[in-house]
């Protein structure tokens, strides 16, 4: 169910993308007024919970473990059902080859046993949970919008929008937007320690390599568990040192959106795809916002 609602606000979201002009302006401007002041609620790992229109894929994440110990039970009943077939048929306990049944009852035990085996590999190669913590970091009570976007009425909401939805329909928890120089455009949800102070939001950040190389080669770069790139430290300047998985994906070929999560592997292809999206919403507004403030 939880997979459903998730979907059902990523379609929302898109929906109200394809819709913002400039007639919907005021009942936008009025939602993200509410909105600057928040956060996306705090996601927990997934629990699925039975109910009566559940479906079946559900079923199978729940009697997961059953469904792995099956083939194991199965083969050793079967197992045990030939063994007593044999002895209570009264054929001689010993294989004899030219004994139809008793090569019958061979094939039918070397079968169970592949069965058995195959049982004990499906519960020894159990999938591990994705880890989630807690981010470590001051948390930005109210998203950081740097000067220049804020005189931008337009630029402003689009920023919000794109956070809320974000958070909605994925597993964001952390989100900023930086220029190519390093200034800092929009930040919200937690950061690093030393952004602590709000001025400290205001000094660039100077890009890394991995935030350059997405800018120039107009492609994203997707860190499903950032503690085993080497090159996560040039995201510990601004998200939390214990950032599970990044994603960074260029806004046109002046900017650059970072999001993050408490997750590990915590971004699907689809919410890949999803934040290119939210890149090209937010290109065409800070391309609006450069052409009215220059």
């Amino acid at each position: 169910m939880h997979a459903a609602t998730l979907a059902s606000a990523r379609v929302n979201s898109c929906a109200q993308a394809s819709t913002s002009n400039v007639a919907r302006q005021p009942s936008l401007a009025r939602s993200l007024s509410s909105l600057g002041a928040t956060r996306p609620p705090t996601r927990r790992p997934l629990r699925w919970r039975a109910s009566a229109e559940e479906p079946e894929g559900d079923l199978v994440e729940r009697y997961g473990d059953a469904l792995r110990a099956s083939p194991a039970a199965f083969g050793a009943t079967s197992g045990l059902i030939l063994l007593a077939n044999r002895a209570l048929s009264g054929v001689a306990p010993v294989a004899d080859a030219s004994s139809a049944q008793s090569r019958a009852d061979v094939i039918c035990l070397a079968m169970s046993a592949c069965l058995v085996l195959t049982g004990f590999t499906w519960i020894a190669l159990k999938t591990k949970p994705p880890n989630v913590v807690d981010l470590v970091g001051p948390e930005l009570e109210t998203p950081y919008i740097g000067s220049a976007a804020a005189e931008d009425d337009r630029l402003r909401r689009e920023l919000l929008w794109s956070w809320k939805a974000a958070g909605d329909a994925t597993n964001c928890d952390v989100m900023a937007v930086f220029k190519r120089d390093g200034t800092r455009v929009f930040q919200a949800g937690k950061t690093a320690n030393a952004l602590a102070e709000t001025t400290a939001l205001k000094s660039p950040t100077p890009l890394g390599p991995i935030c350059d190389q997405a800018i120039r080669r107009s492609a994203g770069n997707y860190l499903a568990n950032l503690i085993l790139f080497p090159g996560r430290v040039e995201f510990e300047a601004f998200f939390p040192v214990n950032t599970q998985a990044v994603y960074v994906t260029p806004i046109g070929v002046d900017a650059v959106l970072v999001v993050g999560s408490r997750t590990q592997r915590g971004f699907t292809p689809n919410d890949q795809r999803w934040f290119a999206v939210l890149a090209q919403k937010l290109d065409r507004a800070l391309e609006s916002a450069s052409q009215s403030l220059g």
